[in-house]
Formats: structure tokens, C-alpha cells, sequence
């Protein structure tokens, strides 16, 4: 080994002069079957011709070509190293009749120190369903199975959901009104979504009725050149539907719930047990997620600017295909309308591409540290899980998937992150503490 610096490794290696000759011979006799040139056979020109026509270094290359993976391969099983990228070849000599001498420059992942797992502490919240919080999703629930009913003769009320046509007013700097519309659309005013002065000017109206609301745009707007503005709305009530709750029967608590309850109170048991799972879930969730950053965070290591290079330029292509998808637009043109510069764009998912790779190399020593491994049954468990959940056959996933090897590693991947996970879980100190109150708890 000549030289090491942080996760870099150069090596130095000799290739014998008859090993080169022999390689040197069969890359002249592979050229020569695949050119053309006039006045010899296919296979037959003469090595002096292939040496003037391409040059004698080219030739070399080939043969130190076809004797490097062997070469790589024996060093990276001599020195256990575990490669990030291909490595860089640089050669220091390359004649015949003489030792061949190349050093190769290995990227290897860093050395890594991590805390001990038992010293890591982090609280999982209890999971708790107050009333509140059974009585909104209760509502909720009977509220997507409702219909909506048109009403007449009765002043619009905040529960109600109205159809409108509007015109929107936008006033020049030289005063001349902008006037764009009109368009339809329906909202449903019990929804926070739908801003106060569109509801106020609503209120109290009935079909056919007029109503008028200036709103001001706010940051998150997406045509920034309208931030800060105010538009003004000339709405015209086309149509009031009123919500109608259905009746709570065993039919509709087979419906939502897929199973049976005989009553009321049985549905709302079985609706609380389902929210206290969900949320016991979620705080799992949380926990983990804390306690890998904390290790993560904890740990000491140098994170190679090549993955992080690689995991920024795979985040940007996703973010574009993204984009492209949903919006029809490019990334600059998405820039340009969010008010991000390029550079504050990059600066963002380079950190985030940092935190990603960083995290990753450390559950990846976690999980060799810890001999977590990808078995057979692992696969099987969650290709029913998989076949389940998306009503397929398992076999037929099983082997679509076995035919493609990115998926594969995907799914493999997956089932090696939960078990490392669920692994540190184990090793770390788990500690249940009460969910914090929130601010509407508090105030209500």
C-alpha cells in the first residue's frame, strides 16, 4: 500500500513482463478480427500495421485492460475493502520487456465510531384517545359517508357546501381593473381550507345571491408576481347543498369498519381501538426515527463527497421527473415561479443528500455490527404481506419481482433497514412518556 487518506486507499501494483507479452499478443489478435483493413484478411493485418494505424499505447491499454479486474478483484479481497466507486487507475509505467507498474486509488466506505446503543435514551409517547378525539373522528367518518342534499328557501350556514361563478378582480398599478373569469367552482365551508372572507361574504346569502370578497395573497402563493396583492372576488351563488348524516345502523358500520357491531357503542369501541393502534404506531415511529438520528448524530465519521455527489444528483432527477409529472414544467421554470434561487436550491438538497448518506452508512454498520441479515423467510413474509395489501397473487409477485434486480434490492433493502431498526429499538433505553398537550387541547 503506498499511500491512505481518510477513505482513500493507493496501491501499487506490479505486472509480470511475459503476463503483459501474453496479453499484449491476444489484444493484437482481437483488434485484428475486428477491423477492416485493405489489403489483408479479417484477423491476418500484421501487429507493425495495427501499431501504425491505432498506435502501440493503445494496444497497451487494451491488454492492461483485460488484466486489471482480476488484479482489483485479488486487492479487494486481500484488504476486505468495501468500494463506493470503480477505482482510478494511474499508470506509472508500461513498456515490454518490462514489469508493468499501475497504482490503483480505492474509495472505500469510512471508518466509522458509533456510540454505545445502550447510552442512547429516547421517549416514546403514550398513545391516548380522549373524546374529543374519538367524537371528531366519528364525525368525520359519518361525514364521508353523508350526501349532500340542495336546500332552498334558507340562508347559506357554515356547514353548507355552495357551488359559485366568479369573476377576479386584480387592480393595476395605474388603477385599471384586471377582470379574469368567469370560473366555477364549489366549496365546502366547514373546511379550514376555505379563507374567512371568502366564508364571511358567503354567509347569509341564498341561491342566485351575490356576494363580494377581497383577499389579500399570501407567501406560499405559487405566482409569486401576485405575493402581496389584493384580488378581489364578484361571486354569483349557483347552488346550496346541505350535508346529510346517515343513520347508524349495523349496515353502515359493516360498511365502514368491515366487520359487525351490533350498536353504537360497539362501533365507537371498535373506531377507538383502531386509533389507539394507529397512534401506538406513530409514536413507535417517532421513537425509532428519533433514535436513529440521535445515533446518527452521535456518530463520527467523514461522509464521502462521492455519495453524497451520487445521492444529490439522484434527489435532483427525482425532484425533476417529480415536477415534470405533476406541474408540466421544468425545474428552472419551478425555481423561478417558488422565488429559489439555483443556489439556495442546491445548498438545500445537499444538505439533506448529506444527512441521507450519513444516516445510511451508519444503519448499515449498525446492522453488520449487529449480524442483521436478509433471510429467505424475511422475503416470503413480506411478499404476502405485499400480495395482502394489493389483493395479487404471491406467487405471481414473487416472481415478477425475482425478474427485476432493482426492485428486488429495493424490497431487500426495505426488510434490512425495519430489522436493523427493530434491532437498535432493542439495544437502546426505550422510555413511555405522556403525550405532550397540544395548544387545542389547552384551550378547549
Amino acid at each position: 500500500m503506498l499511500s491512505q487518506e481518510k477513505n482513500v486507499l493507493s496501491i501499487k501494483v506490479e505486472f509480470e513482463p511475459g503476463e503483459f507479452a501474453r496479453n499484449v499478443d491476444k489484444a493484437v489478435k482481437e483488434l485484428a478480427s475486428k477491423v477492416n483493413i485493405p489489403g489483408f484478411r479479417k484477423g491476418h493485418a500484421p501487429r507493425k500495421i495495427l501499431e501504425m494505424r491505432f498506435g502501440k499505447q493503445a494496444i497497451f491499454a487494451e491488454a492492461l485492460e483485460t488484466m486489471l479486474p482480476d488484479a482489483i478483484e485479488e486487492i479487494v479481497k486481500e484488504y476486505e475493502l468495501d468500494l463506493i466507486d470503480e477505482p482510478s487507475v494511474k499508470i506509472e509505467k508500461m513498456e515490454e520487456g518490462s514489469p508493468v507498474e499501475v497504482v490503483l486509488t480505492f474509495e472505500v466506505s469510512p471508518e466509522i465510531t458509533l456510540p454505545q446503543l445502550e447510552d442512547i435514551s429516547v421517549e416514546r409517547a403514550v398513545a391516548d384517545v380522549s373524546d374529543e378525539t374519538l367524537e371528531g373522528t366519528v364525525q368525520e367518518i359519518l361525514k364521508q359517508n353523508s350526501t349532500l342534499v340542495p336546500v332552498e328557501g334558507r340562508p347559506i350556514s357554515g356547514t353548507d357546501t355552495v357551488a359559485i361563478e366568479y369573476f377576479t378582480i386584480l387592480s393595476g398599478e395605474n388603477g385599471e381593473e384586471e377582470r379574469h373569469g368567469p370560473d366555477t367552482t364549489t366549496l365546502d365551508l366547514s373546511q379550514s381550507s376555505v379563507r374567512t372572507e371568502i366564508r364571511d361574504a358567503l354567509l347569509g346569502k341564498e341561491p342566485g345571491g351575490q356576494a363580494e370578497a377581497e383577499v389579500m395573497v399570501e407567501e406560499d402563493y405559487p405566482e409569486k408576481n401576485l405575493v402581496g396583492k389584493t384580488l378581489r372576488y364578484d361571486m354569483t351563488v349557483t347552488e346550496v347543498k346541505e350535508r346529510v348524516l346517515p343513520e347508524l345502523t349495523p349496515e353502515l358500520f359493516q360498511k365502514i369498519l368491515h366487520q359487525e357491531c351490533a350498536s353504537e357503542e360497539e362501533f365507537r369501541e371498535e373506531v377507538k381501538k383502531r386509533i389507539h393502534e394507529r397512534m401506538q404506531a406513530e409514536n413507535q415511529s417517532r421513537a425509532e426515527y428519533d433514535a436513529v438520528e440521535l445515533i446518527s448524530g452521535k456518530a463520527d465519521l467523514d461522509v464521502p463527497e462521492t455519495l453524497i455527489t451520487r445521492q444529490v444528483e439522484a434527489m435532483k432527477k427525482e425532484d425533476e421527473e417529480k415536477i415534470q409529472r405533476s406541474r408540466n414544467i421544468s425545474m428552472d421554470e419551478y425555481l423561478q415561479e417558488t422565488g429559489t434561487t439555483k443556489e439556495q436550491y442546491e445548498e438545500g438538497i445537499r444538505k439533506q443528500a448529506e444527512t441521507i448518506v450519513r444516516r445510511s452508512l451508519v444503519l448499515d454498520r449498525i446492522a453488520e455490527d449487529l449480524k442483521v441479515s436478509v433471510e429467505k423467510e424475511d422475503f416470503e413474509a413480506e411478499m404476502a404481506t405485499l400480495a395482502s395489501t394489493y389483493k395479487i397473487d404471491a406467487d405471481r409477485l414473487v416472481n415478477s419481482l425475482f425478474k427485476d434486480e432493482k426492485r428486488l434490492m429495493e424490497v431487500a433493502n426495505r426488510i434490512k433497514y425495519r430489522k436493523t431498526v427493530k434491532a437498535i429499538m432493542e439495544a437502546v433505553r426505550v422510555s413511555d412518556a405522556a403525550a405532550p398537550v397540544t395548544e387545542e387541547q389547552q384551550n378547549g
